[in-house]
């Protein structure tokens, strides 16, 4: 019955996020389409109650994809009820210490992070931190990844020495090539891209600007929920006009192409979106003196 409901959801869920033409386009930024537009996320809520109560062990993945749907489209107290349920399953799973549990953990601390309760993401990460020091090492990418997350929940809060130590313990402003290199995925590769332009802001202290770019590390996660849907794309595109506004031009350069790759297999190269993304691209080639294509 559980698994029934879920995979009936994420089925609806999917279709709703991959066609651009029949339901109304979602967008990362919530101010430019509220989730109450959507007749889905009006009916998700009224089952909201009834798919967590009726969700088992082996429901973590669907709970959590359907948590970042929420998510992206800004209805985090309604992306909260997902990944707690989430969180609360992997526990009684695969106990309070484990892995799989400090990764649904992290999965609301993001959530947390976006919806700017820094205080409820700080325990969290914390505890995850422990985990991954106890289980991983000092030097893992993760242990190193989970510092910088503390560290910028700590600017966040004001307490500057302690974001300095973290950032310090997370070593990823001499992140070398051969972590990004292990693995051949675009979109894993993508993450860490993000993290380290995220970390080249916080070394320059514009922890304003780091804070921004690290919030979209949620596109791998988008990602591994939903690939190829509308939601990615947009997202991407967010991010494309976010490192412009940064003045990192090469790197918005790099994500418009991805934008516009992702658009072209889904919506078509005629479709006006499409068009708007393109002429945001060859706005930045212009500027930067480069040929337009």
């Amino acid at each position: 019955m559980s698994a029934q409901t879920l995979a009936t959801t994420l089925l609806s869920t999917k279709q709703m996020m991959g066609s651009f033409t029949q339901q109304p386009a979602l967008a990362l930024d919530s101010k430019t389409l509220e989730p109450a537009n959507s007749q889905y996320f009006l009916d998700l809520r009224l089952i909201a109650p009834e798919l967590v109560a009726e969700a088992q062990e082996g429901d973590e993945q669907a709970l959590h994809r359907i948590g970042v749907a929420c998510r992206l489209c800004g209805d985090f107290e309604l992306a909260k009820l997902f990944y707690i349920k989430a969180l609360e399953l992997s526990t009684d799973a695969h106990g309070v210490d484990s892995l799989a549990t400090s990764t649904h953990r992290n999965f609301l601390a993001g959530l947390y992070f976006a919806w700017q309760k820094f205080d409820s993401a700080k325990a969290l990460i914390e505890y995850s931190l422990a985990v991954y020091r106890k289980i991983l090492g000092e030097q893992h990418i993760h242990t190193r990844l989970t510092h910088f997350a503390l560290a910028l929940v700590y600017t966040r809060l004001g307490e500057t020495q302690l974001a300095k130590q973290h950032f310090d313990l997370s070593a990823l402003k001499n992140l070398p090539t051969s972590d990004q290199a292990q693995s051949v995925d675009r979109w894993q590769n993508l993450n860490f891209r993000i993290f380290s332009l995220a970390a080249m802001k916080f070394e320059q202290q514009q922890y304003e600007e780091s804070y921004e770019l690290f919030r979209y590390c949620v596109i791998t996660e988008a990602h591994e929920a939903w690939p190829g849907s509308m939601i990615v794309a947009k997202s991407l595109n967010s991010l494309a006009l976010l490192c412009r506004a940064q003045q990192m031009n090469s790197e918005a350069e790099e994500f418009f192409k991805m934008t516009l790759n992702m658009k072209k297999d889904i919506i078509g190269a005629e479709h006006s979106d499409y068009l708007n993304t393109q002429s945001q691209y060859r706005d930045l080639l212009r500027y930067m003196g480069k040929a337009v294509v």
